[in-house]
């Protein structure tokens, strides 16, 4: 059983493989569809826009730290201008930011 198992493994990636190969030589009949995504600038929040986050959610410097998975002293600091936030906290500002009901998408009830 193992070895028919394995055997069916080994044909398709054989096949995939020589789909793959076709496609790179042009003599594939196999259609790619193509999707172009663009994607904005990441923003850059500062202490004041990232405290008007906060209070515009109604949380306090420890939920808020704990939606977006930072330790309150890094809220502390990024509010106070010491610190700024990078990458993937930048995002989540701005998903917080710019949704209606950015809790709800979070899966974060509130009440």
């Amino acid at each position: 059983m193992k070895n028919d198992s394995n055997s069916k493994l080994f044909k398709s990636l054989k096949k995939g493989l020589k789909e793959a190969l076709d496609y790179s030589d042009g003599n594939s009949t196999i259609s790619l569809k193509q999707t172009l995504i663009s994607v904005p600038k990441l923003p850059n929040y500062k202490g004041k826009d990232i405290k008007n986050i906060r209070t515009k959610l109604h949380l306090t410097q420890s939920v808020f730290a704990n939606t977006l998975g930072v330790s309150e002293k890094t809220v502390e600091a990024w509010e106070s201008g010491r610190n700024t936030p990078q990458g993937p906290a930048q995002r989540m500002l701005f998903v917080l930011k710019n949704n209606s009901n950015p809790l709800d998408i979070l899966g974060i009830k509130v009440g």
